[in-house]
């Protein structure tokens, strides 16, 4: 008489997880033959862990031709907008971030003035956020309390809109200019009122990101081209176009929303009231280095709140370190 055999916790657990190894290799197998098709002789560009990379084109489109950026020789300042927001600190209900804008404002081919607004606190709880007069849902408050990268894109967002919206609201017409595409659908802008009747604000979108460089082709036809330049992707309510403010500089994407003035005029009103290094607005990259956090000035900000709201600091330990330790390849 055959004994039967049982079968053990570890053989169920193998033939298990060989249904799910099958699943992938086939999954393998249909990526392979897409990957055939779509990638075979694709320019390529590799990650380096999330890192904004700008790549070198080759192949150039013969077809193209760039339109040149011509300065239009009239004052109207250029109001750039950048923002960050850290970290604090937590509770058992929730989490504090601080957030910072600054505004760098060029006329004229020069920086003229800029302006820091901030250390701005907020305080994340199930109740909402305190210390941030804007609106959010109650899906988007769950996100938050659940993901501290969501909630400090969330609150930048949110801090960079509201000064580009006083910008905008001046009495002087001005380009306000901001760091990102004003297409991305969790970008601070999504939604806004895109023209405004009597006005010519205009508010651009300059992207550094590589993924938001549309053609490699057109990117290539404006690099090689002498002089400024641009190429018109999208000419709907939001124009996109690829822009190149100096002979030698880098091409950029620009997202233009809210004055009826065709693109060419508007990026010859940027390049005259602006300048530019490598391709890059001053007044953009003054923004920036403004707005960052230094390593001592979070260290302030957490002694400030210490202080001014006599919170009760826990000793911490490195729990990644201690839960993973290290691995060497042996049990």
């Amino acid at each position: 008489m055959a004994i039967a055999t049982i079968p053990t916790l570890e053989d169920e657990q193998l033939a298990v997880l060989d249904i799910v190894a099958r699943e992938f290799e086939e999954a393998f197998a249909e990526l392979s033959e897409d990957a055939d098709r779509e990638l075979s002789g694709k320019a390529f560009v590799f990650s380096r862990y999330g890192r904004e990379l700008y790549p070198y084109f080759e192949a150039t489109d013969d077809k193209l031709v760039p339109g040149c950026i011509l300065p239009i020789k009239e004052g109207r300042p250029v109001s750039s907008v950048d923002s960050t927001c850290v970290l604090v600190g937590e509770t058992s209900q929730g989490a504090l971030y601080a957030a910072r804008t600054a505004v760098g404002i060029s006329l004229e081919g020069s920086l003229r003035r800029f302006f820091r607004l901030g250390p701005i606190l907020v305080y994340a709880t199930p109740s909402g956020l305190s210390g941030l007069r804007h609106p959010i849902t109650r899906a988007e408050l769950g996100l938050l309390l659940n993901d501290h990268a969501v909630a400090e894109r969330f609150i930048r967002n949110a801090v960079e809109r509201r000064v580009v919206e006083a910008l905008e609201a001046g009495e002087q017409e001005t380009i306000v200019m901001a760091d990102g595409s004003l297409k991305h659908p969790m970008g601070q802008f999504s939604g806004r009122p895109l023209h405004r009747p009597g006005r010519q604000n205009c508010l651009v979108g300059f992207s550094k990101s590589s993924n938001l460089i549309l053609s490699e082709g057109a990117v290539s036809a404006l690099t090689s081209t002498a002089g400024p330049c641009y190429y018109c992707v999208d000419d709907g309510p939001v124009k996109t176009v690829l822009a190149k403010f100096t002979s030698d500089g880098l091409v950029f994407r620009l997202d233009l929303s809210g004055s009826d003035e065709p693109a060419q005029t508007t990026l010859g009103r940027i390049m005259w009231n602006d300048a530019f290094s490598s391709g890059y607005p001053d007044s953009l990259k003054v923004a920036h280095h403004l707005s960052i956090f230094s390593r001592a000035e979070g260290q302030a900000i957490k002694a400030f709140v210490a202080k001014r709201f006599r919170v009760r600091q826990l000793s911490t330990f490195p729990l990644r370190k201690i839960a993973l330790g290290g691995f060497r390849g042996s049990a």
